[in-house]
Protein backbone atom coordinates (compact mmCIF):
# COMPACT_ATOMS: atom_id res chain seq x y z
CA UNK A 1 0.00 0.00 0.00
CA UNK A 2 1.28 3.43 -0.95
CA UNK A 3 0.54 6.38 1.34
CA UNK A 4 0.56 9.77 -0.31
CA UNK A 5 -0.30 13.21 0.96
CA UNK A 6 -0.97 16.61 -0.50
CA UNK A 7 -1.02 20.05 1.14
CA UNK A 8 -3.03 22.85 -0.46
CA UNK A 9 -3.10 26.48 0.70
CA UNK A 10 -6.74 27.54 0.31
CA UNK A 11 -5.88 31.00 1.69
CA UNK A 12 -2.20 31.82 2.13
CA UNK A 13 -2.44 34.96 4.27
CA UNK A 14 -0.84 37.20 1.65
CA UNK A 15 -2.09 40.67 0.83
CA UNK A 16 -2.67 39.48 -2.76
CA UNK A 17 -5.21 37.01 -1.35
CA UNK A 18 -6.80 39.50 1.07
CA UNK A 19 -9.81 40.46 -1.07
CA UNK A 20 -10.72 36.86 -1.91
CA UNK A 21 -13.52 35.51 0.29
CA UNK A 22 -14.11 32.13 -1.39
CA UNK A 23 -11.19 29.85 -2.21
CA UNK A 24 -10.76 27.94 -5.42
CA UNK A 25 -12.27 24.46 -5.56
CA UNK A 26 -9.88 21.64 -4.59
CA UNK A 27 -10.37 18.05 -5.78
CA UNK A 28 -10.45 15.79 -2.70
CA UNK A 29 -12.17 12.74 -4.19
CA UNK A 30 -9.04 10.56 -4.08
CA UNK A 31 -8.33 11.10 -0.37
CA UNK A 32 -9.51 9.25 2.74
CA UNK A 33 -8.10 11.67 5.32
CA UNK A 34 -8.92 15.36 5.17
CA UNK A 35 -7.77 17.95 7.69
CA UNK A 36 -8.07 21.74 7.76
CA UNK A 37 -5.78 24.05 9.69
CA UNK A 38 -6.96 27.61 10.26
CA UNK A 39 -4.92 30.48 11.65
CA UNK A 40 -6.09 34.06 12.08
CA UNK A 41 -4.64 37.17 13.68
CA UNK A 42 -7.92 39.05 13.93
CA UNK A 43 -9.27 40.12 17.32
CA UNK A 44 -12.89 39.90 16.16
CA UNK A 45 -15.16 36.88 16.13
CA UNK A 46 -14.31 34.79 13.09
CA UNK A 47 -16.11 32.27 10.91
CA UNK A 48 -14.79 29.83 8.32
CA UNK A 49 -17.26 27.83 6.24
CA UNK A 50 -16.31 24.65 4.38
CA UNK A 51 -18.39 23.70 1.37
CA UNK A 52 -18.39 20.42 -0.53
CA UNK A 53 -19.73 19.19 -3.84
CA UNK A 54 -20.13 15.84 -5.61
CA UNK A 55 -20.45 17.48 -9.06
CA UNK A 56 -18.15 16.26 -11.84
CA UNK A 57 -16.08 19.45 -11.94
CA UNK A 58 -13.65 18.22 -14.59
CA UNK A 59 -15.91 18.38 -17.64
CA UNK A 60 -18.51 20.83 -16.34
CA UNK A 61 -18.84 23.71 -13.91
CA UNK A 62 -19.41 22.90 -10.24
CA UNK A 63 -22.91 24.29 -9.70
CA UNK A 64 -24.05 22.58 -6.49
CA UNK A 65 -22.25 23.44 -3.26
CA UNK A 66 -23.39 22.34 0.20
CA UNK A 67 -22.21 23.69 3.54
CA UNK A 68 -20.26 20.90 5.23
CA UNK A 69 -19.41 22.76 8.43
CA UNK A 70 -19.02 26.22 9.82
CA UNK A 71 -16.26 26.88 12.32
CA UNK A 72 -16.65 29.84 14.65
CA UNK A 73 -14.00 31.36 16.88
CA UNK A 74 -15.26 33.68 19.59
CA UNK A 75 -13.85 37.18 20.06
CA UNK A 76 -10.21 36.71 21.05
CA UNK A 77 -7.49 39.09 22.20
CA UNK A 78 -4.73 36.84 20.85
CA UNK A 79 -3.97 34.84 17.73
CA UNK A 80 -6.44 31.98 17.33
CA UNK A 81 -6.91 28.99 15.10
CA UNK A 82 -7.17 25.25 15.10
CA UNK A 83 -6.93 21.95 13.28
CA UNK A 84 -10.12 20.17 12.23
CA UNK A 85 -10.83 16.86 10.53
CA UNK A 86 -13.45 16.50 7.81
CA UNK A 87 -15.25 13.30 6.80
CA UNK A 88 -14.29 11.97 3.38
CA UNK A 89 -17.06 11.90 0.78
CA UNK A 90 -17.15 15.06 -1.32
CA UNK A 91 -15.33 15.24 -4.65
CA UNK A 92 -14.61 18.95 -4.29
CA UNK A 93 -14.11 21.33 -1.36
CA UNK A 94 -13.72 25.07 -0.96
CA UNK A 95 -13.57 27.49 1.96
CA UNK A 96 -15.37 30.78 2.52
CA UNK A 97 -14.42 33.47 5.01
CA UNK A 98 -15.68 36.86 6.08
CA UNK A 99 -14.15 40.20 5.16
CA UNK A 100 -12.62 40.56 8.65
CA UNK A 101 -10.50 37.49 7.87
CA UNK A 102 -8.53 39.13 5.06
CA UNK A 103 -5.15 37.72 6.13
CA UNK A 104 -6.14 34.38 7.62
CA UNK A 105 -4.31 31.21 6.59
CA UNK A 106 -6.26 28.07 5.69
CA UNK A 107 -4.40 24.90 4.70
CA UNK A 108 -5.97 21.67 3.50
CA UNK A 109 -4.00 18.50 4.29
CA UNK A 110 -5.04 15.41 2.29
CA UNK A 111 -3.94 11.82 2.75
CA UNK A 112 -4.76 8.51 1.11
Amino acid sequence: MVWYTRRVAMFDGSSADSSTYTSSAVFVGDYDNIAISWHTDTNAASRLTLEGSIDDGFTSTIANWSVMTGMVLADQATTVGGIYTVDAGPRWMRAARGSEESLSIVNLQLGA
